[in-house]
C-alpha cells in the first residue's frame, strides 16, 4: 500500500492557519497540474489555510480549456506579479523545480513540493517526489482519501474534483497505458465519485486548429535516425505552446520509433518535448547530457518515465541566428542518440544516470 504521508503534509500546512498562501502551477497548465493543485487547495481549506491556485502561463490546448471550464477549476492566471503582497508561503505541484517566474519577496517559504518527475533537491518543508508514479494526481488521490475519512466535502465539489483527478491520471499515463499499481489504486479511490458524463465530454474534446497547423510543419521537418525522430515546429505563439507536446505524442505512433523530440521557438526561447516508449530510458539525463554538456551551460531540462522537456533561451545559443540555432539543437540531440545507441565494446561499463539538479 502506498504511504501518502498525508499527516506530514497537514503538519507542514498547519502553521499557516489563518494566513493566505498559494499553490503554483508552473509551466503550461495541464490536467495533472491543475487538478493536483485544486486537490491541495481543498485539503488546505479543510484545515483552515486559505490557499489561492495560481497559474503563470495561458491554458493553450482547447481540450484543457474545456477541462478547466467544465469542472469550474478555481484558478487565477498571473502575468507579471503576484496578486497579493502578503502571501506567507507557497506550494508547488507537478513540477520538477519550485522557482517562481515572477518577482516575490525574499525567502518566501516553500511549504510543500509534490511531484512525480525526476527528483531534485528543494527546500520545501514537505517534499514528496514519487518518480515511479505516473501522475501527480495519483498522489493527490491518496491525500483526498485521507481527507474523506476526516472531513465532509460537498458532494458536487467532490464529484468535480474526483473527475479532474481521474482525467489528470488518464492524460499523464497515455490513457492508463503507463500506469503502475499505485496509479490504478488511485483511480479506484476516485472512481465512485467521478462524473461519467463529464469524463465522456473531456475525452472527446475536439482537436484545435493550432495543433493541426503545428503538426503540418512538424511532419515536413522530421529527421529520423536509428529509432529517434527529431522535428522543428517553427515559430509558435505562446497560446499554441502545447501543440509541441501534442505533435510529439502524434509522432510516437510512427513505425519503428522509440523516441521523439519536437521543439519550436516561442518568444525567443526554444521549447521542446520528448516522448519515449522505453521504460528504462531516462529523458532528463538524455536531454541534460545532449544540451547542457554541448552548450557548456546549464539548460532547463525535466523528465519522467516516457516523457521530458527542455527550454533554451536563444541568447544561450552560440549564434543569434534562429535557423543555425535550431539545426545545432537537432545536431546535439542526434549526436547524443548516436553515442547511446552505438554498440558497446566488451567489458565497457554502462554510463550512469546524470545529475539531478
Amino acid at each position: 500500500m502506498f504511504n501518502a504521508r498525508t499527516e506530514e503534509l497537514i503538519k507542514a500546512l498547519e502553521p499557516y492557519k489563518g494566513k493566505r498562501v498559494f499553490v503554483a502551477v508552473l509551466g503550461s497548465p495541464d490536467p495533472d497540474g491543475l487538478a493536483s493543485a485544486w486537490a491541495l487547495q481543498i485539503l488546505a481549506r479543510e484545515i483552515g489555510v486559505s490557499m489561492d491556485l495560481l497559474t503563470f502561463e495561458v491554458i493553450s490546448r482547447p481540450d484543457n480549456v474545456t477541462f478547466a471550464k467544465i469542472l469550474d477549476i478555481p484558478f487565477r492566471q498571473v502575468t507579471d506579479h503576484l496578486p497579493r503582497a502578503g502571501y506567507a508561503g507557497y506550494a508547488v505541484v507537478d513540477r520538477q523545480n519550485v522557482g517562481l517566474p515572477v518577482p516575490h519577496k525574499a525567502r518566501l517559504p516553500v511549504i510543500a513540493h509534490i511531484d512525480h518527475h525526476a527528483s531534485v533537491a528543494t527546500d520545501a518543508v514537505f517534499m514528496q517526489q514519487e518518480t515511479s508514479i505516473g501522475s501527480t494526481c495519483s498522489i493527490m488521490a491518496f491525500h483526498l482519501q485521507y481527507l474523506l475519512k476526516n472531513s465532509a466535502i460537498p458532494p458536487a465539489e467532490l464529484c468535480r474534483l474526483a473527475t479532474a483527478l481521474m482525467h489528470g491520471i488518464r492524460t499523464d499515463t497515455a490513457d492508463f497505458v503507463t500506469c503502475n499499481p499505485v496509479d490504478f489504486e488511485a483511480a479506484a479511490i476516485l472512481a465512485p465519485h467521478v462524473s461519467i458524463e463529464h469524463s465522456y465530454t473531456l475525452v472527446n474534446a475536439p482537436l484545435g486548429k493550432a495543433f493541426i497547423d503545428t503538426l503540418t510543419t512538424v511532419l515536413q521537418s522530421c529527421t529520423k535516425q536509428n529509432g529517434i525522430i527529431v522535428s522543428y515546429a517553427g515559430k509558435i505563439s505562446r497560446r499554441a505552446r502545447d501543440t509541441i507536446a501534442q505533435s510529439a505524442d502524434f509522432l510516437m505512433r510512427t513505425e519503428d520509433t522509440e523516441t521523439v523530440v519536437v521543439f519550436g521557438l516561442i518568444n525567443d526561447n526554444f521549447i521542446g518535448s520528448l516522448r519515449s516508449s522505453s521504460p528504462i530510458f531516462d529523458p532528463y539525463d538524455f536531454l541534460d547530457t545532449a544540451l547542457s554538456t554541448s552548450l557548456k551551460t546549464p539548460v532547463d531540462c525535466g523528465g519522467r518515465t516516457f516523457a521530458g522537456g527542455f527550454q533554451i533561451p536563444l541568447k544561450l545559443m552560440p549564434t543569434p541566428d534562429i535557423e543555425a540555432s535550431r539545426h545545432l539543437i537537432q545536431e546535439m540531440i542526434l549526436n547524443e542518440w548516436s553515442i547511446r545507441s552505438a554498440p558497446k565494446p566488451k567489458g565497457s561499463r554502462k554510463k550512469k544516470g546524470g545529475k539531478k539538479v
